[in-house]
């Protein structure tokens, strides 16, 4: 992926140096009209599973919890939609001397001496994000994206934080 003109731009002001590794998450559009298309879809099976009028029979009551599950499915996927929307669009740069977030094309750049740690963030035993805390800001999300059982991305920002001292807990 070639760098944005306004994150080098950014970098060389700040003399972060050259670019060793960057990712971009995918087009909120893409992910989050997706999520939507689903939960318009589940909405649509919802409404057909609640055609079924026998009150009687095993039928009904397996429609009930056909239509049950697409209701949770289409609570479940509106919610995820929403939510990637609100993530909006978002790429990080790492640079020998710093690192580049850019979120809905509002572009952060910190030195190294800038940031305070990078901590793993754990769900139910798993590792899903890395968070690289500046010193007096928000925490930055970098989700771990495994090819091959390797994050190459993540293995430069790594490399790059033990080079300057900075701890990973």
């Amino acid at each position: 992926m070639e760098t944005p003109a306004d994150v080098s731009s950014l970098a060389y002001s700040r003399g972060l140096g050259h670019q060793v590794a960057d990712r971009s998450l995918p087009s909120p559009l893409k992910a989050g009209g997706s999520w939507l298309a689903v939960a318009a879809v589940s909405l649509l099976l919802l409404f057909l599973a609640s055609l079924g009028h026998d009150t009687d029979g095993i039928v009904y009551g397996l429609l009930r919890l056909v239509g049950l599950f697409f209701c949770f499915l289409m609570v479940y996927s509106l919610a995820m939609g929403i939510r990637i929307f609100i993530q909006g669009a978002q790429s990080f740069h790492v640079f020998t001397g710093g690192f580049v977030h850019v979120r809905n094309n509002r572009a952060q750049a910190f030195t190294w001496a800038e940031i305070a740690e990078c901590k793993p963030l754990l769900r139910k035993g798993q590792l899903v994000n890395y968070q690289l805390v500046p010193r007096g800001r928000k925490p930055i999300n970098i989700p771990v994206i495994l090819v091959d059982n390797r994050d190459a991305f993540l293995d430069n920002l790594m490399g790059l934080l033990h080079r300057h001292g900075i701890p990973v807990t």
